[in-house]
């Protein structure tokens, strides 16, 4: 691979095994590449490694076998801290803290960039207020900022979980089944504002989904996981298509 195609890549992995338990492979020799500045979605039903791909990909699991590079950096190599300003991580249930304001929430995204000892005490820097702010706005809900998160919408959450993240200022974010809850007309409003982040802040994008129809609406790169392997776009025989195979010794 060139030197120009490295640099169209934002994420890639080589041969990925994983298991949970002893030879209870999740995912099988998972080798792919996803694009710089684009919105890729991995989909597949429920129970074929999605959330366990995102966090290998994320650096929270360690594959047995195999490597995960982003911007050509190995994820393994890298400690939490600088690892968290390259890649933002939204779990299915957010992570949200709910007796908290959305932009008190949102402010959480700048912890690695602020003294712990003023944060606790509430105190942020005016430049990270603005940057919460305009995140907030990214997603059409600045005028909830000061709501606590309890009360707002299932879609609302969502939004303050990516400007909450935007706010870490990562280089890829992956989010886990984070519209999967939501109806169709919602979920493409989402989609959407996630698409225009990516371009006005530069993000890619990793979204793992199991609604054909949302993401044929929304994809502008699809990945297919079924039986822990990685099929390019949409298999002509469905998702549960590909054959097993067996780590090599």
């Amino acid at each position: 691979m060139t030197q120009e195609a490295d640099q169209n890549i934002a994420l890639r992995t080589d041969g990925l095994w994983f298991a949970y338990r002893e030879q209870d492979w999740v995912l099988k020799d998972v080798s792919l590449s996803i694009p710089l500045g684009k919105v890729t979605i991995i989909m597949g039903p429920s129970g074929t490694g999605k959330t366990t791909l995102l966090k290998v990909l994320a650096g929270i699991l360690r594959p047995l076998r195999g490597r995960v590079e982003v911007l050509n950096q190995t994820v393994e190599k890298q400690a939490q801290r600088s690892l968290s300003t390259l890649i933002g991580y939204i779990p299915q249930q957010l992570g949200l803290v709910r007796n908290l304001t959305a932009m008190e929430n949102v402010l959480m995204g700048a912890l690695g960039r602020c003294g712990h000892g003023k944060v606790l005490l509430g105190v942020f820097p005016r430049r990270e207020i603005e940057h919460a702010k305009a995140a907030l706005d990214l997603m059409g809900i600045g005028h909830k900022s000061d709501e606590k998160v309890i009360h707002l919408s299932g879609g609302e959450r969502q939004r303050v979980a990516i400007a909450r993240t935007l706010l870490q200022r990562p280089r890829v974010v992956l989010a886990d089944e984070f519209v999967s809850d939501l109806d169709m007309a919602l979920a493409l409003e989402i989609l959407g504002r996630i698409r225009r982040a990516a371009q006005q802040e530069q993000i890619t994008f990793v979204l793992s989904m199991h609604r054909v129809g949302l993401v044929r609406e929304s994809a502008e790169h699809v990945l297919t996981l079924s039986h822990g392997k990685v099929i390019p776009g949409f298999p002509a025989q469905g998702v549960q298509g590909a054959p097993g195979v067996e780590l090599p010794q």
